[in-house]
């Protein structure tokens, strides 16, 4: 272990620059410690830096002789290193009194497990663990919009890359945290879209809309989410929304009037079989 890493677990990072890296078995340990809040913030920030470069840079420049090594980093703290994330997360969104560095550290949290599931070893991890949807469910926060904007880019990801029952999975996760509020299930998501003052977060959320609404293979499925949706407060921000004139929100926007035209357009299809059907049912 270097000067700067014995340094680092007596007394934290010294500064904002992160300076110093630990081993992933050396973030396991700061994690299970119980460090203090300032300290945590620096690990977490440290902890997200190395996920996003370890893994990535090395298995690149070996393609064609697989280097075991190089991608070991997040497979030695995702053994032990996700749960314990999962646990901080968990004990933070947890607390009654949300103080300033309680939220600063709940976004780290969001931003290490983004980095963490950025390749298949971390994301079928995080697939794997029953907590991690519900958790990223109730971190579904419009009062935090910036940690909001990456939680609902993670469940996008997910809901479009995972396995089949995905959706169901991740619709039950936001159910259960909207009871946990006594809320709508869809009410974080409607309000992050009422935050003007956010835009990367009216577009996350927006994409995350398109998501859900277009992933089932039924009709009736998808129209009976869009309407939830819709209901929920959506019919009453899209003008404004469209005034906007943002290229990324343009899109979004467009994919969601274009599929909801098509799922009209297929509906009148069916109901026209159906008149047929009546009329001429030999």
């Amino acid at each position: 272990m270097s000067i700067r890493q014995r340094s680092y677990l007596k007394g934290g990072l010294k500064n904002s620059k992160h300076e110093c890296t630990l081993s992933s078995q050396e973030y396991v340990h700061e994690l299970r410690s119980g460090i203090s809040e300032e300290k945590l913030l620096n690990c977490l920030e440290s902890l997200r830096v190395s996920l996003t470069s370890n893994p990535v840079s090395m298995e690149t420049q070996h393609r064609h002789k697989p280097c075991w090594k190089s991608c070991s980093w997040v497979n030695n703290f995702g053994h032990e290193g996700l749960g314990l994330l999962l646990d901080v997360l968990e004990k933070l969104l947890d607390k009654r009194q949300q103080e300033s560095i309680d939220k600063k550290n709940q976004h780290k949290l969001i931003q290490c497990l983004k980095a963490f599931m950025n390749n298949k070893y971390g994301l079928q991890r995080i697939l794997g663990d029953e907590r991690s949807l519900l958790l990223l469910a109730r971190a579904i926060d419009p009062k935090q919009p910036n940690m909001m904007t990456e939680t609902v880019k993670i469940l996008s990801a997910i809901c479009i890359v995972g396995e089949e029952n995905m959706l169901d999975k991740i619709l039950g996760a936001i159910t259960i945290a909207a009871e946990r509020n006594n809320g709508e299930r869809f009410a974080n998501i409607v309000e992050g879209l009422e935050n003007h003052e956010a835009l990367q977060l009216q577009v996350a959320c927006m994409q995350f809309i398109n998501a859900l609404v277009t992933s089932p293979e039924e009709l009736d499925f998808r129209v009976h989410l869009r309407n939830e949706f819709l209901r929920c407060g959506l019919k009453k921000i899209l003008p404004d929304l469209k005034e906007k004139e943002n290229e990324e929100l343009d899109i979004q926007l467009k994919v969601f009037d274009e599929n909801k035209e098509e799922d009209l357009i297929e509906m009148a299809h069916r109901l026209n079989d159906i008149k047929v059907e009546m009329e001429y049912p030999f």
